[in-house]
Order: structure tokens, then C-alpha cells, then sequence
């Protein structure tokens, strides 16, 4: 994936002396904001990931279905995963091969499939979500309480 790239101020400021709706200050802070997700993503899960062998995408599947803890169809995983059928579907097919999720077809329905963890994808997961705790723990530790509280309260309400 590309690195969010910020551009320089008076590059902002070029533009918005052309169209008034761009305000630079507001520019800069929403991509540092992305920039700061990019950095943080992958200080939480680029060494979870290489160490066993599961990309950021699997491990958000094998933690929606762990939390979840029912059958989920693959249009329900791809939904809540935010990524494309074809996606999902490429995904799970190596998720099966691993042995980390089942599928079964619907007794009613023979066309639509049922997406379960296996054991093996249980243990994983709960081996890897309290690495990936600790994992953010350690990095918003840096931030004082008051201060995660008001990162929260900012996040909220421009994603409002």
C-alpha cells in the first residue's frame, strides 16, 4: 500500500487561493490523521503477521468470527471486514487450505455457505489477540488517559 503523502503547505495554499473550499490547516490534519493509522497499523500488526504467517486481512477475518462466535455467510464476512466478495472469497479459500476456517452449505439453501473457525483458527486467534493487545496497549501508552479520552472524542466526532 502507498504512504499517505503530505503535501507541503504552500502547495495547499496554492490551491486554495483558487478554490476557497480547500483550507490547508484542515488538509494537513486529516491526512497526518491517515498517515498516523498507516504508522500505527503497522506498528501493531506488520510483526504479528510475519511471525505467523497471517496478513492484516486474515486476522481481521479470524477476529470477526471469534467475536462473532456464530456461522457467518461470506457476503456478512466481507461486509463486516469492509472488502469485496471476490476479496473474501480469495481470502477464504487460503483460510481453508490453512485450516483455519470451515465451510458448509445451508441445509435450506445448498447455494449459500456457512464460513465457521476450525479449531486450529481458534487457537490462533486466541493465541494472537492478546500479542495484539499488548501490542496497542504498549502504544497508547505513550498518551495519558485524558489524553486517549480526548483522542476517542476527536476520532468520534469526525467520523461523527
Amino acid at each position: 500500500m502507498a504512504k499517505v503523502v503530505i503535501p507541503p503547505r504552500e502547495e495547499l495554499e496554492r490551491f486554495a487561493r483558487r478554490n476557497p473550499l480547500i483550507h490547508p490547516s484542515e488538509v494537513l490534519a486529516m491526512l497526518r490523521v491517515l498517515r498516523a493509522g498507516e504508522e500505527v497499523q503497522n506498528a501493531v500488526l506488520d510483526g504479528l503477521t510475519r511471525k505467523f504467517g497471517v496478513s492484516s486481512g486474515k486476522f481481521g477475518v479470524l477476529i470477526i468470527l471469534y467475536q462473532k462466535n456464530e456461522d457467518l455467510a461470506p457476503s456478512e464476512l466481507a461486509r463486516c471486514a469492509g472488502v469485496t466478495r471476490a476479496t473474501i472469497s480469495m481470502m477464504l479459500s487460503r483460510m481453508k487450505r490453512d485450516g483455519l476456517v470451515t465451510e458448509t452449505a445451508d441445509e435450506k439453501d445448498g447455494r449459500q455457505k456457512h464460513i465457521r473457525l476450525t479449531e486450529a483458527g481458534r487457537a490462533l486467534t486466541e493465541k494472537l489477540l492478546p500479542l495484539h493487545y499488548q501490542r496497542v496497549s504498549q502504544l497508547m501508552g505513550k498518551l495519558t488517559v485524558d489524553e486517549q479520552e480526548e483522542l476517542i472524542r476527536l476520532l468520534e466526532k469526525i467520523t461523527g
